[in-house]
């Protein structure tokens, strides 16, 4: 049977963010381990400010090398939390840098900073939850 795609709503925070993806590692080992998932949403946000930082400076600069190692890198730490809009423009950008010049390469870094925030402010949202509420989600 299919769905009419119409009719189904999307909160904004599943659009940036995928919480079954962050829930399926707090179980790896069977138990919720609460812990866990804030250990790699910490290390997420730490590793991303960096990974922003790559990407401001080898865009001002012109360094497509640069592009492509911090896009790289922060599509899959993105793909790995359930961040998947923000992965798909990460994936775009290491495509193109890997090909060599990034002619839009300012307007994708912007795209992908404020699709940061976006993460930054859903996975910080999680973090003030009780782990009692994302236990029994």
């Amino acid at each position: 049977m299919m769905r009419d795609a119409s009719n189904v709503t999307v909160s904004p925070v599943a659009q940036v963010l995928d919480e079954s993806v962050l829930d399926a590692l707090g179980h790896l080992q069977g138990k919720w381990r609460p812990d866990f998932v804030d250990r790699v949403i910490a290390f997420y946000l730490k590793t991303g400010e960096a990974l922003l930082t790559d990407l401001t400076i080898g865009s001002a600069i012109g360094k497509s090398s640069m592009l492509h190692l911090a896009s790289h890198t922060l599509k899959a730490c993105s793909d790995i939390i359930g961040a998947a809009p923000l992965a798909s423009l990460c994936r775009e950008l290491e495509a193109i840098a890997r090909a060599g010049v990034v002619p839009d390469a300012a307007a994708r870094v912007d795209a992908i900073v404020k699709e940061y925030g976006r993460v930054e402010a859903a996975l910080i949202r999680r973090l003030a939850k009780r782990p009692e509420q994302l236990s029994n989600s």
